[in-house]
């Protein structure tokens, strides 16, 4: 079992590492961190400290793809409690106070819990005090008899008017209004005496439930909501974004080693062709029948490669194409293609996402990644989404018509051909990898295996085995 850990201010790493020694420590939680962990049915993720501002929020399909798959999913203190309070209907554990507030509807603003904190370098140390645990040291004081519940009202909503960046009991005490003062004197005189720190106690039970193994603490199970429309465009896109593996320093995302097989192997269009084709005729990949299939789907439906259906996706030197041909090409482009930012691994033809084929093409996006930033100087001007800007516009496609043995007026419909949508999407995913091109040429990526090649290895590892 592997317990992996997301924390900042909460709690100083060293105390993690004494409550719960064998964890995997890794910094707060962002958009895209869930989607890199190699996890599953056994395995805990712990959330406790989050990004608000820095970079973009966990989001809730990232923890519903994890309770899917098995995995224990439990929070508290920060993010963690934030959403724990949400999804708990569907099987994440949620812990301590500052959960249980915000789950009741006491609590729902996300500045609550917000906090300015240092670099990494630093531990993430606080800088700031999160209104939660102002709002539960009222409530202490409250019960201790220190304040009645009119001033810790009163009390909270000075904390409340400050901006979560400045919320401090400083700030608290230079903010009060002077008719305050004798009431804020009270309550931070006694809090001296006994001060409290709700985020930091929620984290550390959380901790000592997981050290314990505290069956509040388990996976999803039939008790709780089922998780229905989990899989969709939008997390098939940030899968591909951010889920992949690290090879020589880089981390090559699932999405970058699709991009290599779909521009780089040389089987690419045909069996880009032959996946859409099937798709769209539902039958398998391998039937030597598919085009003609197909061709009976789209007269079935009417659609032809005459204007105005399909001759925007035919060239000018196209449009002499007997008709049979020319509907499987618009079929081809229309129905198969896509943006770059919409590109998935699955959208990748099967028999060009073997295991042997990914390794191959994350080495390739790996050695071009370290080209890029050892060799070739970034040039200066509008960026694309993303920051990469090695080459010129006529450089990704003059290499890249010469690699694919075409004109450079062509490069659209090859790109149409290898899945790509237009020739944005294309040189987006292909500037990349142009110092690698240049340096090298043509990679030399597996074939693939023929249905005979794979009757005669599978027929060998059965005398083997």
């Amino acid at each position: 079992m592997t317990d992996v850990v997301f924390i900042g201010p909460s709690l100083p790493t060293d105390e993690v590492a004494r409550l719960l020694p064998d964890a995997v420590v890794l910094p707060p939680v962002a958009h895209g961190d869930l989607l890199r962990l190699d996890v599953g049915p056994g395995d805990r993720v712990l959330v406790v400290d989050g990004f608000f501002l820095q970079h973009p929020p966990v989001r809730h399909r990232e923890i519903l793809d994890l309770l899917d798959r098995g995995v224990t999913v439990a929070g508290a203190a920060s993010m963690g409690a934030l959403r724990a309070a949400e999804l708990w209907p569907f099987g994440m554990r949620g812990v301590g106070e500052v959960f249980q507030l915000y789950r009741d509807g006491v609590v729902t603003g996300d500045d609550e819990v917000a906090v300015v904190h240092g670099p990494a370098e630093e531990g993430h140390r606080a800088m700031s005090v999160p209104l939660v645990n102002i709002r539960i040291e009222l409530r202490r004081a409250v019960a201790a008899g220190v304040l009645s519940d009119a001033e810790a009202v009163r009390l909270l909503d000075i904390g409340r008017d400050l901006p979560f960046r400045r919320r401090s009991y400083r700030a608290l005490e230079r903010s009060a209004p002077p008719e305050a003062a004798a009431v804020l004197d009270r309550f931070l005189t006694w809090r001296r005496r006994d001060p409290g720190d709700a985020k930091g106690a929620d984290a550390r039970l959380l901790l000592s439930m997981a050290a314990d193994n505290a069956p509040e603490l388990r996976p999803p199970h039939a008790d709780d909501q089922p998780i229905d429309n989990l899989h969709t465009r939008f997390l098939d896109s940030w899968r591909s974004r951010f889920a992949g593996g690290s090879v020589g320093g880089h981390w090559v995302s699932d999405r970058e080693a699709a991009a290599v097989l779909m521009l780089l192997h040389p089987e690419s269009p045909a069996w880009h062709r032959r996946g859409v084709l099937a798709g769209l005729a539902e039958v398998d990949i391998a039937d030597p029948m598919v085009e003609d299939h197909a061709r009976e789907v789209a007269r079935r439906r009417g659609l032809s490669a005459a204007p105005p259906t399909g001759w925007d996706w035919l060239t000018d030197s196209e449009r002499g194409l007997d008709e049979h041909e020319a509907v499987l090409r618009v079929l081809v482009r229309a129905f198969g293609t896509t943006p770059y930012r919409s590109l998935a691994l699955w959208m990748v033809a099967a028999p060009l996402r073997t295991p042997a084929m990914l390794a191959a093409a994350r080495q390739i996006a790996a050695t071009a990644a370290s080209l890029n930033e050892t060799l070739v100087p970034r040039t200066t001007g509008h960026r694309r989404p993303g920051g990469r800007l090695h080459f010129r516009t006529e450089v990704v496609d003059t290499h890249f018509a010469r690699l694919w043995g075409c004109a450079v007026d062509d490069l659209e419909a090859a790109a149409w051909d290898r899945g790509f949508v237009d020739l944005a999407a294309f040189r987006y995913a292909a500037e990349p990898l142009v110092a690698y091109v240049k340096a090298f040429g043509a990679p030399r990526l597996p074939a693939v295996a023929t249905r005979a090649q794979e009757d005669t290895l599978a027929g060998s590892a059965a005398r083997i085995g």
